[in-house]
């Protein structure tokens, strides 16, 4: 509780003083009067009464005391004053720092056609061709899962053939394309299901989850790496096979930006969220064969799912369905493990993460293709929506 006793009175009119105003201790109503009444012009007037005492005229008013203490006022400590003093540089907004108005803005003077066009029919041509042919050689197993695990190559690293990168740039970018179309295909030829679908819809399907198949295989195959070479390095990804050190291999990105190399690696990152996370859960996990099928397939065909809505819902549902009646079977005959919904939730967060990454990763992609981030454009441009590629409005 505040002392009341303890509270310097106001010099003027004596009630409790609310701090030093104009170099004098007084409250909050003689501050006020001070600040009307310093530039007031009855300040230097002369008295027009020829009384003697003209100090009788206002006996008790606390101008009275004011004038007394008029020699210890200080000029220039008003917030008002000072502020109408100072000169004040306000920042041109952006329409008259960029010299044009505000509706053209963001709209490029003269419309850039210096975009890399990259032509993928026929890479579509080949996803023809090879699912026309359908599975390389018979394939005989229990089930599904387990015809869609003998693929299993498609999804690891081949770690006795490892080779390091040391210049990425357009050539590299479209071989890491074809590498994985061709991948997905190769693997999911092995499911029957799939195989019964009509083609529109087999090719709708793939030209959604290669790149999501390519998120997980960058995490699964770099996880492999780290774990067979223990000099390795948190800069080194696996790639389509192939060791990329992001500080020594030479990142070529005039093809694709007009930005700084920095700024489209900072992009690039930023499509990448989760995978430190991911390479350390896989590692940590060690799935076997069977168990990384199903995780990458369960990924691809929720993305889908998620993606399409509708038929495609339903017909990835059911994939899933099939695929996880057969897990359990794994897990129950041949692992001999009733107990292992811990081991599948474990699995499933990495899933989780790596759907994550798509799906919060796409405000970066707007602003990519608000400021023209990547000048990449595609002969079939819904092949690459939600890819770190994708550039198109």
């Amino acid at each position: 509780m505040t002392n009341k006793m303890s509270i310097v009175s106001c010099k003027i009119c004596g009630q409790d003083s609310h701090g030093i105003h104009f170099g004098v201790r007084s409250c909050r109503a003689c501050a006020a009067f001070f600040r009307r009444y310093a530039h007031s012009k009855w300040v230097i007037a002369k008295c027009t009464r020829k009384s003697a005492n003209r100090e009788m005229l206002l006996p008790s008013l606390p101008i009275t005391k004011m004038l007394e203490t008029w020699n210890e006022f200080q000029y220039g400590r008003e917030i008002y004053s000072l502020a109408s003093k100072t000169p004040t540089k306000l920042n041109p907004t952006l329409a008259s720092f960029i010299g044009r108005p505000e509706f053209l803005m963001f709209c490029d003077p003269q419309p850039s056609n210096s975009k890399t066009f990259i032509d993928v029919q026929n890479l579509l041509s080949e996803a023809s061709r090879l699912l026309n042919m359908g599975c390389e050689t018979p394939i005989l197993a229990e089930n599904q899962l387990k015809k869609l695990s003998l693929g299993a190559k498609f999804l690891k690293l081949d770690v006795e053939n490892v080779k390091f990168l040391g210049r990425f740039g357009k050539d590299e970018f479209v071989d890491v394309i074809e590498f994985y179309f061709v991948s997905v295909i190769k693997w999911i030829s092995r499911f029957d299901e799939f195989q019964k679908l009509e083609r529109d819809v087999q090719m709708t399907l793939l030209n959604s989850i290669w790149h999501v198949f390519m998120r997980f295989h960058k995490c699964s195959a770099t996880a492999l790496f780290r774990k067979s070479n223990h000099n390795a390095l948190p800069s080194q990804k696996i790639l389509r096979n192939v060791c990329m050190d992001r500080m020594k291999s030479c990142l070529d990105t005039t093809w694709m930006s007009d930005f700084p190399r920095e700024y489209v690696g900072i992009y690039m990152k930023s499509q990448n969220i989760y995978e430190e996370d991911v390479i350390e859960q896989i590692e940590k996990l060690s799935p076997t064969d069977v168990e990384l099928t199903y995780m990458f397939a369960q990924t691809c065909f929720q993305y889908a799912g998620n993606r399409f809505q509708g038929e495609i819902l339903k017909i990835t549902d059911r994939f899933q369905q099939i695929l996880s009646d057969d897990l359990h079977v794994y897990y129950i005959v041949e692992q001999k493990n009733s107990r292992y919904f811990k081991r599948l939730a474990e699995l499933m967060k990495v899933n989780n993460m790596i759907q994550k990454s798509v799906w919060e990763s796409r405000p970066q992609r707007e602003l990519n293709r608000v400021f023209n981030v990547l000048k990449i454009g595609f002969s079939h441009p819904e092949m690459f929506q939600d890819s770190p590629f994708c550039s198109f409005t």
